[in-house]
């Protein structure tokens, strides 16, 4: 049995505690806020609960895996509803789109925005299920320590068969007119990305929503990290809330004592699952890291986001879960996002209303609403600069939709750059790690093990399979598994 510290108590830290509990070690989870979740945490204001950060639970095999570990079914212990419609799209002209759970809608709606649209859709879903099914059996579920891992004749072979163009051109091989390229490229914000460098393979997502639908947990995305919390406790995990990682310290190339602002503990391995750049260059000494500065100045970093929790004292007609807004000024937004950061002028945006399908997140009556920007990172967010953003946000909105709420609203609060940096350690205020691109996949991500500490492990979003809710679960299940075949847990 070893003794075991995990830094951060996000999907990462949770699902690597609960596995490795369940292997009858001793695991101390050591987190700087006050509830288990990292970015998926829930703010509590005035009735109203919202979700934080992730809010769509797609690509449920994952979780199907996981909670069949433990041998429970996901389906019941999450309560998971299936949405339909599983998203809805506001284009600027004034068209409403559904993207249903039921494909044979989709191939429907397809045709009235392109010519051929149903056969289109089809052959395109056709692809990204074969990018899915080589990716699901050779590239997903591995760890990658070298470029020789990627280039063994099976990975080769595999790897030939997978779209490493841009997502952009791989969708416009198919699609000619801008709203249906919009309806499959908007999947890359999920990946931190531009379409434009995201490499096609990913479009494995499109095949995944299409033909696997969205869901919600109860609590959403909340409460799926609450129900792996108490798989955690159920096999023995500790949890130190409220309690900052301030060094790991690190004695002739091992990591020996790990200290936080109220003690220290003397672990015989320690993972670090808060933000990766944080755990390089603040909690180790230059001499310990193996991903220093520079490396870091030179990444290509994930969207920040600006988000605001609101609440609503009337029901609002016209909206349904998820909702997207898009600009027809598509590539500006991303080009002010990676090309020329600035505050996007014509921004496209997401809201969420959960209060569509669960009555528990808001006051009988009332609407709950998650308004997300992608935007660049590091930016001036002031107090007035922020407020400004998001009534510039809520005109939009108002005048899409025609609905005006801005007197409706009893409950506001606005996070952005400085709140990811503060509470989550985030690296210029990203919202989701290190972006897809093409020389930051899979081998190219930073590594589960540390190169200069020998009992130092990571997991989470920087590291393969990369951004996302159950890529975060797979990088444990990964590292896990790797612990376990490189011996350190015996």
């Amino acid at each position: 049995m070893k003794n075991i510290v995990i830094i951060g108590a996000g999907y990462g830290g949770l699902t690597a505690a609960a596995l490795l509990g369940k292997e009858g070690h001793q695991v101390t989870v050591i987190e700087k806020n006050e509830q288990p979740g990292g970015k998926a945490s829930l703010l509590e204001k005035d009735g109203f609960s919202f979700d934080m950060g992730p809010s769509w639970y797609m690509w449920p095999q994952v979780f199907d895996d996981f909670f069949a570990e433990f041998g429970k079914d996901a389906t019941e212990t999450l309560e998971l509803k299936k949405l339909d419609p599983s998203y809805r799209v506001f284009f600027d002209d004034g068209d409403v789109v559904d993207i249903s759970s039921d494909i044979e809608k989709n191939y429907e709606t397809f045709d009235r925005l392109e010519v051929d649209g149903a056969e289109k859709l089809k052959k395109y879903l056709e692809v990204c299920k074969r990018q899915y099914d080589i990716s699901m059996k050779t590239f997903v579920y591995r760890t990658y320590d070298s470029l020789f891992d990627l280039f063994s004749p099976s990975m080769v072979i595999n790897g030939l068969k997978l779209k490493f163009s841009n997502f952009h051109n791989g969708v416009k091989k198919y699609f000619k007119e801008p709203k249906t390229q919009k309806l499959l490229e908007w999947i890359t914000v999920f990946l931190g990305g531009d379409p434009r460098n995201v490499p096609a393979m990913y479009c494995m997502m499109s095949y995944l929503d299409h033909h696997h639908g969205i869901y919600y947990p109860k609590g959403g995305m909340n409460g799926l990290a609450k129900q792996i919390y108490e798989i955690a406790l159920e096999n023995n995990v500790k949890f130190k809330f409220n309690e900052p990682v301030i060094k790991i310290k690190v004695d002739d190339k091992k990591a020996t004592e790990v200290i936080t602002e109220k003690g220290s503990y003397k672990p015989d391995l320690v993972i670090n699952n808060s933000d990766y750049h944080h755990g390089e260059t603040v909690l180790l000494e230059e001499v310990n890291q193996s991903y220093k500065e520079k490396y870091w100045e030179k990444s290509t970093m994930a969207v920040s986001m600006h988000l605001a929790y609101i609440g609503v004292n009337r029901k609002i007609d016209g909206l349904t879960h998820h909702n997207y807004f898009f600009e027809d000024k598509w590539t500006e937004h991303f080009d002010q996002i990676f090309k020329e950061p600035q505050w996007p002028d014509n921004p496209n945006f997401y809201v969420c209303c959960p209060s569509k399908v669960d009555d528990t997140v808001a006051p009988s009556g009332m609407e709950n609403l998650f308004f997300l920007v992608p935007v660049a990172c590091d930016l001036d967010d002031s107090d007035e600069v922020r407020e400004d953003y998001f009534e510039k946000v809520l005109d939009k909105f108002e005048n899409w939709t025609g609905e005006n709420i801005r007197d409706d609203i009893v409950v506001k609060s606005l996070f952005t750059h400085r709140d990811f940096k503060e509470r989550y350690n985030a690296y210029k205020g990203t919202g989701l790690g290190m972006a897809h691109t093409l020389w930051q996949s899979a081998v190219f991500r930073p590594k589960h093990k540390s190169s200069k500490v020998k009992n130092l492990y990571y997991t989470g979003q920087y590291n393969h399979p990369g951004v996302g809710v159950p890529t975060t679960v797979i990088s444990s299940q990964i590292l896990v598994k790797e612990l376990k075949k490189m011996g350190v847990l015996s």
